[in-house]
């Protein structure tokens, strides 16, 4: 009975010894419980190089995505060689669009001699409402949608056009015709109001983001496909890769 409550004795001495070598210290046990909860891929932390070369990728993703564009209008002062070079564009296409706008009546009413007779002359038109309300003021709102898009505020823009205007009527239009009284404000002044609103429109439409909508934008101002168009803005997205965004934007003119 002795020996064998000697030995209980012995085995319980000999198993807390036991116990006490495996216990774990402080700092080794937190490690173990944070290394068991964190998922198997976080474990580790990456290497500097493991991060430069997710910080390249990133970047290259980056410079992939498609930009963007929006559009808009800039006002910007412009030189007196700036000015006559606008003009004297306009004053060129103007002598070319006005044979091909009205075939017959530049091939049948048209002549030198008529120009001669009809240099310095005005007179009230009887053209149709349909030439002085509709025709006039649309050519005008393209008129002045031109010189906006060279960086006219929209004051400059009317003041252009009526220079332009008043250009076509008394050396261009007398080769078939005197010059109009209607003419020279209907054109530039409607042409103005129309051409406000149609700017406003085509801004909506250009910037809503879809195809449709950039599609039926140009149509209404054509202005905005050329190179002298000075508005648009080009947006490119950037990321760095960790917690860095933005967006570069490019005026394009």
């Amino acid at each position: 009975m002795k020996v064998l409550f000697t030995c209980s004795i012995l085995f319980m001495v000999f198993f807390s010894e036991f116990a006490v070598a495996e216990k774990v210290a402080p700092g080794d046990k937190l490690k173990r419980k944070i290394k068991k909860t964190l998922k198997p891929g976080l474990a580790r932390p990456i290497s500097k190089k493991q991060a430069e070369i997710e910080r390249m990728k990133a970047e290259e993703k980056s410079r992939q995505r498609v930009s963007k564009y929006y559009y808009t209008y800039i006002d910007r002062d412009h030189t007196t060689e700036e000015n006559a070079k606008n003009i004297g564009a306009v004053y060129l296409i103007s002598w070319g669009i006005y044979p091909l706008t009205q075939p017959d009546t530049f091939r049948k009413e048209g002549s030198f001699s008529n120009y001669r007779e009809n240099f310095g002359k005005l007179t009230f038109d009887q053209d149709e409402p349909f030439w002085n309300w509709f025709v006039h003021p649309i050519s005008g709102s393209q008129l002045f949608l031109y010189y906006r898009a060279n960086g006219y505020s929209r004051s400059q823009a009317l003041a252009m056009s009526f220079i332009s205007s008043t250009l076509f009527e008394f050396t261009v239009e007398i080769y078939t015709e005197p010059a109009s009284v209607q003419d020279l404000y209907q054109t530039p002044i409607l042409g103005a109001v129309l051409g406000v609103g149609i700017e406003n429109l085509s801004m909506y439409l250009l910037n809503t983001g879809n195809a449709v909508g950039r599609f039926f934008g140009h149509v209404l101002n054509p202005s905005t496909l050329f190179w002298f168009y000075e508005g648009k803005v080009r947006m490119v997205p950037r990321w760095d890769g960790k917690k860095s965004a933005s967006v570069n934007y490019i005026l394009e003119f």
